[in-house]
C-alpha cells in the first residue's frame, strides 16, 4: 500500500488564504501541488502564502511550480510567500537565488504582516 506523498489544504487567516502543504514535492506530486497553488490564484488572491513547515523535500519541479505562480501574479503586483521552509529547502532557495524572488518567512505572522503592508500600498 502506497503512502500519501503529498497533501494540501487551504484555510483562511486574516482574510487571506493559506495553503498548508505536507509531504514531498517532486516530479510525481508536482501536478497536485500546482493544482493547489492555482486554486488559490483563481480566487483572485494576488499574494500566495504557502506554509512549508511539513514539506520534507522539494525538487526542481516544485520550484518550477512556484516560478510559474510568480509569473502569473507579478503583473498584478502579487507575490509568492513561503513560510517555515526546512534547512535543505532554504539552502536551495539561497543557492539558486530564488530567495530573492519569493518572500521567505520564519513565521506566518511575519508573512501576513508583510503582505498586509503590500496590499495597503497598492
Amino acid at each position: 500500500m502506497e503512502s500519501i506523498r503529498l497533501e494540501s489544504s487551504v484555510r483562511e487567516r486574516d482574510g487571506l488564504k493559506v495553503l498548508d502543504v505536507t509531504g514531498e514535492i517532486d516530479v510525481y506530486t508536482a501536478p497536485k501541488f500546482k493544482d493547489a497553488v492555482n486554486s488559490i490564484i483563481s480566487t483572485g488572491q494576488n499574494h500566495l502564502i504557502i506554509n512549508m513547515e511539513n514539506v520534507t523535500y522539494m525538487d526542481s519541479s516544485g520550484f518550477g511550480t512556484l516560478l510559474s505562480a510568480t509569473k502569473r501574479l507579478r503583473p498584478e503586483g502579487g507575490t509568492v510567500n513561503l513560510v517555515k521552509c526546512n534547512n535543505p529547502i532554504s539552502r536551495m532557495l539561497r543557492i539558486t537565488r530564488l530567495d530573492t524572488i519569493f518572500g521567505t518567512y520564519p513565521s506566518e505572522d511575519e508573512a501576513i504582516a508583510d503582505i498586509k503592508k503590500k496590499i495597503e500600498s497598492q
